[in-house]
């Protein structure tokens, strides 16, 4: 469960977001009626002026009022930069999906969720060493590994990501500064270093994966143009939900629509083509085309009689 104090400060930047601009009455009195007000306080204004100067501290959300009046009204002043931050964005849908679950006890039987593999044990710790600059000692077990490594590894750790319902460590290791990923559910016996390192100044996590799908680069595959061709209803899945940032549309017909993008074509995004089966049709670079012909030649002889 997502911290009481953040919940509250989520609950709300969502308040004043959704009605534009709210007086502190129109926002206490939507407080008294909240399911996180279980204890039935009252919103005072010295408490919403302090919840108001940490959410601008910790979150970056700026919550400025129209004049000093005593009706004046709060809005968000950078609402822009707020759609577009990722982490709040996920905060939001976390908190959204919690309030769901808390509000709605009576019926959890008709309400269905996905099942989250392990590891989220490890993110507060993950967390401290990412503030404090420490390195983590830990032993990993690979899918690609029948066998248990009871070998000490040693990362400094760059960022947290999370794909597909994993949570993924990105950090530099000791000797070669190479930059490798680990998944959280599949590391054991982690722990704090006492030794610190100095974060790489140069270094963004959104920059590092923009031209990912995922989190898998395979060293080969460099960022390049790659077209797809769409069919039946699956371009308006596309629009609902684009595949990467990159994604634009260049051909619309009623019979198919053709996109572009602009990333890296590594396992995660052949995977995610392959998934969709005869919905799409690589149209380019030719040796992706190739790829997925060959695995798609394959899948078939499996099945075949």
């Amino acid at each position: 469960m997502a911290d009481s104090t953040l919940r509250k400060y989520i609950w709300l930047i969502n308040t004043i977001l959704d009605a534009g601009k709210i007086t502190f009455r129109e926002i206490s009195e939507k407080w008294d009626n909240s399911s996180l007000n279980y204890k039935g306080t009252e919103l005072s204004k010295r408490t919403f002026h302090n919840h108001r100067q940490a959410i601008l501290t910790e979150l970056g959300v700026d919550i400025q009022c129209t004049s000093m009046r005593e009706n004046s009204q709060y809005f968000i002043a950078n609402k822009d930069e707020i759609e577009a931050n990722e982490v709040i964005n996920w905060l939001k849908d976390s908190i959204a999906t919690e309030s769901l679950l808390l509000d709605n006890k009576s019926i959890a039987d008709k309400i269905v969720l996905e099942p989250v593999p392990g590891g989220r044990d490890w993110l507060p710790i993950i967390s401290q060493a990412l503030k404090e600059n420490r390195r983590i000692i830990f032993r990993y077990t690979s899918f690609h590994s029948s066998k248990t490594n009871d070998k000490d590894r040693e990362l400094e750790p760059l960022c947290l990501k999370m794909f597909k319902r994993r949570w993924y460590v990105l950090g530099q290791s000791m000797n070669d500064r190479k930059r490798l990923i680990f998944a959280l559910d599949r590391i054991t016996d982690l722990s704090l270093s006492d030794d610190t390192f100095e974060y790489p100044s140069d270094f963004s996590a959104k920059e590092f994966f923009a031209n990912f799908y995922g989190i898998c680069s395979d060293g080969y595959s460099m960022p390049t143009r790659v077209v797809i061709k769409c069919f039946r209803e699956f371009p308006k899945y596309l629009r609902s939900l684009p595949f990467h940032h990159s994604q634009e549309e260049l051909e619309v017909t009623e019979d198919y629509s053709v996109f572009e993008f602009f990333l890296s074509p590594a396992y995660d995004f052949v995977q995610e083509l392959m998934s969709h089966g005869d919905d799409i049709e690589v149209l380019a670079p030719i040796w992706l085309r190739n790829i997925l012909t060959e695995k798609s030649n394959a899948l078939a002889a499996l099945y075949r009689i």
